[in-house]
């Protein structure tokens, strides 16, 4: 779909895709798309928790409302850095609500990544809990950056010098998050500001995506084609082509 707001300077096309993969028996994950507001996300629910897939659909059903007051706000202060604040609180927010609801004195039982992205003025605001990923290419750059960072415990050794970026892609810690929607509170998401252009493009994924399909090998998907639900699908094509272990949500933006 192309759409154009009053608070964001460039137009977009944007589409998604959700697909269960080649090994899951059923689809936990779930994609957030608000077109009035200019935000949207993945989200992937746990799948070693009881109500990981339910965790999803109350973010996927939470967001939408949530964004509006958010942008209401905003517009009083229409900032970068005012826009990461009130995204952060937000998605702090929910994650709380998720702990308080169903995970305090319990072991934890919901549990669910949250990716995502929100465009105002020249920037796209990024936000993230759990491995869940938001990229941008750049429109004259052949390598794809991951903005967000992966809240997991390869990710940890990966920091660590323990064991390279590639290897934690295969590794088992990488199934164990040090942060998610639903987490102890406060939650602690993780925001970054950068500036955007016409012709850049943003995906927003989860594991079941960048787990299959090696960074160096997005821009060409990304870049396949004018038709962003083409991208999705070959984006969705090709995880599943290399195992497709995991249930696929793809985000993918087209600044225009």
């Amino acid at each position: 779909m192309k759409l154009n707001t009053s608070f964001f300077d460039y137009g977009f096309s944007v589409e998604s895709l959700v697909d269960i993969g080649r090994k899951r028996t059923s689809n936990q994950d779930e994609v957030v798309i608000c077109p009035d507001t200019a935000f949207f996300a993945v989200s992937d629910g746990m799948g070693g928790l009881v109500y990981g897939g339910k965790t999803s659909q109350m973010i996927k059903q939470s967001l939408p409302f949530m964004m509006d007051a958010t942008l209401d706000e905003w517009l009083k202060e229409p900032s970068p850095e005012n826009a990461a604040h009130l995204l952060s609180g937000q998605v702090q927010m929910i994650s709380d609500t998720i702990y308080n609801a169903g995970n305090e004195g319990y072991r934890a039982n919901y549990g669910a990544t949250l990716s995502g992205v929100w465009l105002t003025g020249r920037h796209a605001i990024f936000v993230n809990l759990g491995d869940s990923r938001g990229y941008l290419l750049p429109r004259f750059k052949k390598k794809i950056r991951q903005i967000t960072t992966d809240h997991n415990v390869a990710a940890l050794m990966v920091e660590h010098g323990e064991i390279t970026k590639e290897e934690a892609r295969f590794h088992p810690a990488s199934a164990s998050l040090t942060r998610f929607a639903g987490m102890n509170i406060p939650a602690t998401p993780d925001v970054f500001i950068r500036e955007v252009r016409p012709g850049d493009r943003i995906l927003l994924c989860s594991d079941g995506l960048h787990g299959m399909v090696d960074d160096a090998r997005l821009p060409s998907i990304l870049r396949s084609s004018g038709k962003p639900a083409r991208v999705c699908r070959r984006l969705v094509e090709k995880a599943n082509a290399s195992g497709g272990r995991d249930n696929i949500s793809v985000v993918y933006i087209k600044i225009v």
